[in-house]
Formats: structure tokens, C-alpha cells, sequence
């Protein structure tokens, strides 16, 4: 197949990218022919590494990227998009030249999909929640609706054979998002745990900050503050943006993790306790009680902020793995969920399978 694959972003990395690129990847091991629209930058050296294709644009004229694409003179077999300006020049190009397109929806961005959903072969969301939001605001078209979850790529992110955190005398505590505005919930949430522990807890803490953003010495400079002040031996560390097998060793050097979305996912499938907090809701930590709640809200993909949260919810579940064993148990379960639900892989065969359904049935 001949793949065309649109993505618009404003931050230069985040769960976003790495969906596309794990997709991306995916198609290519299977030999199809695959190109990505996207803005320059690190992204697109990532997919050219790899041997994937790419149109650089920045979304700013529509009709000259749609030209763009064509002077490829390739005939796409499908057309993939996600929101925002990426999705308007998917549906013009597919519009006029007949190709199947697909569009997947990360939350509650809406967009407009009413206006454009006769045009879809295919309205994917992250998860069941996500859809369930999506058909509050269109009525039709309910059988096009497909949930493909983020994934994660099980021969990189998996625990180490000697399980940390038992028997430490220091306890690390990871914080895994991008410190951009639009994650300033889950900074927030994070910031109540980080006091509470400075107040509370006698045993020694790092407080590990695996990320990036506009917002990064603001944020670092406030928990530094908080840590300084506190009397305990606390420790602040900020390891910036990491991926693959950096990530990998970020998460398995934390013994808890606060995170969202699909850093839940590898973070759990390090078979590490994980305190849920997406940009819109507090799912909090993932365990018999919660989990299917996690799964179907996409760990916090979609809410209202302050607004859902119950004080003192974080507290308590810091409180509850402060036991090593509580840990150890609720890490087991977590990669549990991971192993049976979210390997990237069997997502994404099942996605190109999709594709490859749709394609064949406008030939019969």
C-alpha cells in the first residue's frame, strides 16, 4: 500500500509524535510505501533515519501543500490525518482524488468532525471514552467509529531483571510530560504531591523530571523551591526529554511514576506503580479499582481538570506506595494491563487491517 500520513503539532515532542512514528514504522516493516506531512524539525529527521518519506510544510497555505502532495505522482492508497490544519489538508486531498482517509481523535478536540465525517472511511479515537465523547457531538456515522489505542513497543520498554525500589533507602518518584501549558493540570497535581511528601515522608525522595517544554525553569525553579525548603535529605533531578531505550531506563530507575497518557502505558509495562494524571483528569493510581476506568478514559485524556478531582487524591495514593510491597504487587498488576491490551504491534496490524478492508472493499 501507499500510504499518506498528515500531522500538525505545536510542541517539537509529545505522545502525539510518537503515535504517528510508531504507526509509521509499523507500516513501513510491512513494506509499504509511506510518506508523512509535517513541519521541519526533529520529528522529520527521526522518520528520514528510518527510511520513511516526508513533505515539510507548516500547515500556514492548505492548497499549496495539497500541491505539494501531488506533485509526489504517487496514486496514495489511503490518507491518515489527525486534527488541526493537517486534518483540512487530508480531506481536500482525499477529497479530490477519491483516497479512503482515516482521522484520528487524541481527546476532547472536537473539530468540527460533523462537517466532514461523510468524507471518512474511518473515525478512530485513542480510546472508549474518547469515542463515547466524540458521538456526543454527532449522531451519525456511529459505524464508522474504531478505537486504536496508544501502544507501546514491548521490545523496548520492559522492566529490568532485578526489580529497584525494594529495600532502598532512598524512594524516586518520576514525573514523565511534556511542561508545556497545555499539561499545567498534571504540573499541578504532581506540585500537591511533591509538598505533601516533603511534609510527610521521613525516608529520603529524588524527585526525577524526565521531560521538556516551554515551561521547564519555571516548573523546575518552584519544586526546587519546595524541596529546599523542606528539612528531609530531598533531591531534585531533571533528566529533560528522553526516548526509547532512554526512556526505558528512566522509568525503570523510578520507583513510582506520575504520568499521562501513553507514558502510563510503558511506564506500566516496566511493571511500575503508576499515578494516572492526563491534561484533563485525575484518573490516579492504576490498580484493581481503577484500571478499567484508566483504560477507558485514556488515563486522564479527557475531563474537567480541578473541577473532577477530589482533595487529598494524590496524597493517598503516595501515601499507599510508601510500602515497598504495595509497590511491588500494583507494579505486577500494572504490567499485566500493558501486556494485555496496549502492545504496539497487534494495534497496528489491526489498523493497517483497516485500511486494507476498506481499500478492497471499494474494488467489490
Amino acid at each position: 500500500m501507499n500510504l499518506l500520513y498528515l500531522i500538525h503539532f505545536n510542541s517539537p515532542q509529545g505522545g502525539l509524535h510518537e503515535n504517528v512514528y510508531a504507526t509509521a514504522k509499523y507500516m513501513k516493516s510491512q513494506g509499504d510505501d509511506v510518506w508523512v506531512v509535517l513541519k521541519e524539525g526533529q520529528l522529520q529527521k527521526r522518520f528520514n533515519d528510518i527510511g520513511i518519506h516526508t513533505v515539510s510544510t507548516d500547515y500556514n497555505d492548505l492548497e499549496k501543500t495539497v500541491e505539494d502532495i501531488e506533485a509526489l505522482g504517487i496514486e496514495f492508497d489511503a490518507v491518515h490525518m489527525h486534527p488541526g490544519p493537517s486534518r483540512k489538508v487530508g480531506i481536500k486531498y482525499s477529497q479530490r482524488h477519491q483516497v479512503p482517509a482515516f482521522a484520528t481523535f487524541h481527546g476532547m478536540w472536537y473539530d468540527s468532525l460533523k462537517r466532514y465525517a461523510d468524507g471518512l472511511n474511518g473515525i478512530i479515537t485513542v480510546s472508549e471514552g474518547v469515542k463515547t465523547f466524540l458521538q456526543t457531538k454527532i449522531q451519525t456515522h456511529k459505524e464508522k467509529f474504531y478505537v486504536f489505542p496508544n501502544g507501546y513497543n514491548d521490545q523496548v520498554f520492559k522492566p529490568r531483571k532485578k526489580i529497584l525500589g525494594l529495600g532502598k533507602k532512598k524512594l524516586k518518584v518520576g514525573l514523565v510530560t511534556r511542561l508545556d501549558q497545555d499539561k499545567q493540570f498534571i504540573i499541578d497535581i504532581f506540585r500537591i504531591g511533591l509538598q505533601h511528601i516533603v511534609d510527610t515522608f521521613e525516608q529520603e525522595v529524588e524527585f526525577m523530571i524526565v521531560g521538556d517544554g516551554t515551561l521547564k525553569g519555571e516548573v523546575l525553579e518552584d519544586f526546587k523551591e519546595i524541596i529546599d525548603k523542606s528539612p528531609g535529605g530531598h533531591k531534585l533531578n531533571f533528566l529533560g526529554w528522553k526516548e526509547d531505550k532512554e526512556l526505558n531506563k528512566a522509568y525503570n530507575s523510578c520507583d513510582i511514576v506520575v504520568a499521562p497518557g501513553r507514558c502510563v502505558i510503558e511506564a506500566m509495562a516496566c511493571g511500575k506503580p503508576v499515578i494516572a494524571v492526563g491534561s484533563k483528569r485525575f484518573i490516579g493510581l492504576i490498580d484493581g479499582e481503577s484500571w478499567q476506568y484508566g483504560v477507558y478514559n485514556n488515563f486522564g485524556g479527557y475531563g474537567r481538570k480541578f473541577e473532577d478531582y477530589t482533595d487529598g487524591s494524590i496524597e493517598k495514593d503516595l501515601d499507599f506506595l510508601a510500602y515497598e510491597e504495595n509497590r511491588k504487587q500494583v507494579g505486577e498488576f500494572s504490567q499485566m494491563i500493558a501486556n494485555e491490551f496496549y502492545k504496539e504491534e497487534d494495534i497496528n496490524q489491526r489498523l493497517r487491517m483497516l485500511y486494507s478492508m476498506v481499500i478492497l472493499g471499494r474494488t467489490t
